[in-house]
């Protein structure tokens, strides 16, 4: 025991090394852009990223934020849109994706085959999006949705949806079977039973999905980049259009960073638990 007792604590040590690394590697993009926000001009080109002793900081970029953020060049509008198509795409994804998995569960209770289905659902996921995104714009320039955040709705639930149904169709395989039996004792159609006695047990897998599909919107850039002529500009096309012809903003490049990368971390991390927990539905079952 004495000779395992060095060996425990060296891996605890190593432990904590390894989880401090993977811990600065996450959270330096975050502060290399809040050192940005806050540096003066002549700071911009500079390796410096402790306030107060490498640079001394300033709110001016900030300020200068605030006074275009509601500019159709600024900030606010992509944040809009990336709002109302993230939660869309979220809300959308749930719906369609729980009456799938529940078609799903459906037929492995009545002893049919799942993997076709599976496969073909999972499709939008194996392919590589450039593969679709050339028809895809085509065809919303054929039903007149380019520059829409329809449209992005549209393309993001098609990245979502597969997610959400493994997720949810994972945990629907820890109800017991037993409990919609009872309920088709008792009269309930199949959509009644989804709605009274599996959705409300899905609660925290429900809102882990929901959460991951609003990060994976929020983050998305190809399509929203192949759609956008004006008025649907997200988050991430705000801070790529600060590539001008006259060089690089860096003004705003700072404050972007952060306001974008903000409400998925918070979301994160006010719904970990959950998250946690929601993921795990599902985790023992075959």
């Amino acid at each position: 025991m004495s000779r395992l007792h060095p060996m425990s604590k060296l891996s605890r040590w190593l432990g904590a090394i390894v989880l401090g690394a993977l811990l600065i590697w996450t959270l330096f993009p975050l502060w290399w852009a809040l050192a940005l926000s806050i540096k003066q001009p002549q700071d911009f080109f500079t390796a410096k990223f402790i306030p107060f002793w490498q640079f001394r900081p300033t709110l001016d970029n900030w300020r200068a934020e605030w006074i275009w953020f509601d500019d159709p060049a600024g900030l606010g509008r992509g944040l809009a849109n990336s709002a109302l198509v993230a939660a869309a795409t979220a809300l959308i994804s749930l719906v369609l994706g729980g009456l799938a998995a529940f078609g799903l569960i459906l037929r492995r209770y009545n002893g049919l085959p799942v993997w076709r289905l599976v496969t073909l659902i999972l499709l939008p996921r194996v392919l590589t999006p450039i593969i679709w995104a050339l028809p895809f714009s085509l065809l919303m320039v054929r039903f007149h949705l380019q520059d829409t955040r329809l449209a992005l709705i549209f393309a993001h639930t098609t990245l979502t949806l597969p997610l959400a149904v493994l997720i949810l169709h994972s945990a629907m395989k820890d109800i017991p079977m037993e409990l919609l039996d009872a309920a088709r004792v008792d009269g309930a159609n199949w959509l009644t039973a989804l709605g009274r006695i599996v959705a409300p047990l899905l609660a925290p897998a429900a809102l882990a999905t929901g959460a991951l599909c609003i990060v994976q919107s929020w983050n998305e850039f190809l399509f929203a980049l192949m759609n956008v002529q004006q008025r649907a500009q997200t988050a991430p096309l705000a801070i790529a259009s600060l590539i001008t012809k006259d060089g690089i903003e860096f003004k705003f490049v700072g404050a972007h960073l952060v306001m974008v990368m903000l409400p998925p971390l918070l979301l994160a991390l006010a719904a970990q638990q959950v998250i946690v927990r929601g993921l795990s539905l599902g985790a023992l079952t075959d």
